[in-house]
């Protein structure tokens, strides 16, 4: 009887350990595939940071070349109104010479019909 007692305790123990390492394979199994999509999930998230950190390099090399652009176009856009102001300034410079012109040639054709009239009015000896 002795026997059939440690025989059954060793047929259990022995269904145990079968089912201690089944348990423990399906344990490690499982952690394999949790530590793969935990690396997974980490590599996915550091890949698009580093996509997006191109993205930004890429946009900001653009907008350094459109900057320039704008630059240029602003340095020639001023040049250009600057030339229309000077040139604007001439013109009314111009116009302002040829107002006095006009002004000392009305004087001097006053002075001269004054000038007839009293030589009509009054001969020469």
């Amino acid at each position: 009887m002795f026997n059939e007692v440690i025989a059954e305790h060793n047929e259990k123990q022995a269904l145990l350990k079968e089912d201690n390492e089944r348990h423990r394979k399906s344990a490690q199994s499982c952690v394999g595939v949790v530590t793969e999509t935990l690396v997974d999930t980490l590599n996915s998230g550091v890949s698009e940071a580093f996509r997006t950190q191109k993205q930004i390099e890429q946009e900001s090399r653009k907008l350094q070349a459109e900057s320039a652009r704008f630059s240029k176009q602003s340095q020639q856009w001023i040049q250009s109104v600057s030339t229309f102001d000077k040139a604007l300034k001439e013109i009314g410079d111009f116009e302002n010479w040829v107002k006095t012109m006009e002004w000392d040639m009305q004087t001097v054709a006053i002075a001269l019909e004054n000038v007839a009239t009293t030589r009509r009015v009054n001969p020469p000896p």
